[in-house]
């Protein structure tokens, strides 16, 4: 099968079993990243490796008809950040984190920890105007603990997501045929900042979740005086913690924020403060 893929480095191992399941990728589409958090260095290496076109620019209807006419039979999104326009006449399978038709939206995985749900999954789909809303071709669910964090979560996405991938491209005309309508669901939200901000009012509980839900990425730990920008940080509890906001870097360079019930330990780099 003749294909198109669209995304960045999260999901790569989709692409990779796609190619493995004996799919011929003709273009990869992509989009500029920031080289901190989302990166598409191996989506580029991948594609001079293999000599396929690689463009960063948004995909349009144009390209649509071009790949469709060039002998293209799918496109697979994935974690994609540009509105695909669609066009029935070409399938396109999206890749989504949760189990559609609950929780559609750009970013779930931190909205199912915030809201302690116990299980996630992915789903693959047919793209549709409406985001999220195609029908559901394959699906998989994994339970969610209370020990996983956003980069755990991640990490069974991606092994989950390139399993369904292999399914779809081993038999994509039944299964797009036998696709199902996801009916009724529920849209997400993009977490915004004050979702990922951590005050002198936020339960111990709220703080070790919010840490969990956006591990890796940017939270912050605001104070009367300053904003602490914290990317890897864990919650443990400590009964005679310091005043709120009170910040000791030890030798290694981590650091340790005092918060409600307890103390933020950071287990990596990146932390910043500023006025």
């Amino acid at each position: 099968m003749r294909i198109a893929y669209l995304g960045y480095d999260i999901l790569l191992p989709c692409l990779r079993a796609l190619e493995e399941s004996g799919c011929s990728v003709m273009e990869l589409f992509s989009f500029p990243t920031d080289n901190e958090f989302e990166f598409n260095r191996e989506l580029r290496h991948f594609a001079g490796e293999k000599g396929i076109p690689f463009t960063e620019r948004p995909i349009g209807l144009d390209d649509i008809h071009r790949l469709k006419g060039a002998g293209c039979e799918a496109v697979f999104c994935a974690g994609y950040l540009y509105r695909v326009p669609v066009d029935h006449s070409l399938p396109i399978v999206n890749i989504h984190p949760s189990l559609l038709p609950v929780g559609r939206g750009g970013w779930p995985m931190p909205v199912t920890i915030l809201r302690g749900l116990t299980e996630s999954g992915v789903t693959l789909h047919k793209m549709e105007e409406g985001f999220d809303t195609g029908d559901i071709l394959l699906q998989q669910a994994f339970p969610v603990g209370p020990e996983d964090d956003l980069e755990t979560m991640t990490a069974k996405i991606r092994t989950i997501a390139a399993d369904l991938c292999r399914r779809m491209a081993a038999d994509f005309e039944r299964l797009c045929a036998a696709g199902r309508p996801q009916g009724a669901g529920e849209y997400w939200p993009c977490p915004q900042k004050p979702d990922y901000t951590i005050t002198a009012q936020t339960p111990p509980q709220e703080t070790e979740r919010i840490l969990r839900a956006f591990f890796g990425f940017d939270c912050y730990l605001k104070t009367k005086e300053a904003e602490y920008r914290i990317v890897r940080g864990v919650f443990r509890p400590e009964p005679h913690a310091r005043p709120f906001g009170t910040v000791e870097t030890r030798p290694d360079g981590t650091r340790r924020y005092a918060v409600r019930g307890g103390i933020i330990e950071t287990v990596g780099e990146k932390e910043e403060s500023g006025a």
